[in-house]
């Protein structure tokens, strides 16, 4: 299942994979709020599917998916040439999630939770991960709007 979320003017589309659809709503309107474009998937082929379509500046990427982890997706994302960075998210307390996260290749890790706090260090993430990617690719002579 897909859903077009918040639309900012001239913001960075992020890509947000998680099934937590609640705090989809939250997470839209919050980075809404600062500039983010969000497009929402709710499970790990859906979340592929949009990525493909090359408009994806970030992706937000949740530990539990319906059927399986982000661990799963996170190779399928990394293989995919001028892939955009991946922020990983998990409510869970385990260091393990979030070394082979960073092992598998995402950019960044965030502990997800509801407080505001989640939502500034994420946005925090969102920005190095983007400006990252920008130098990357500047670097390698690519266009420096979009990465996909």
């Amino acid at each position: 299942m897909l859903e077009q979320g918040y639309k900012t003017a001239g913001g960075t589309t992020v890509l947000y994979i998680d099934d937590d659809e609640a705090l989809g709503v939250l997470l839209r309107r919050n980075l809404g709020r600062r500039g983010f474009t969000v497009l929402s998937a709710f499970d790990g082929p859906s979340g592929l599917a949009l990525l493909a379509s090359g408009r994806i500046d970030v992706v937000i990427l949740d530990h539990y998916l319906p059927g399986e982890t982000g661990l799963d997706i996170l190779p399928q994302i990394v293989q995919q040439a001028n892939h955009p960075p991946v922020v990983y998210v998990t409510g869970s307390g385990e260091k393990s999630i979030v070394v082979e996260a960073l092992k598998r290749g995402a950019f960044d890790c965030v502990t997800k939770n509801v407080s505001s706090d989640f939502f500034d260090q994420l946005s925090v993430a969102l920005n190095r991960a983007v400006q990252a990617a920008r130098h990357r690719g500047e670097a390698a002579g690519e266009h420096p709007q979009r990465h996909g």
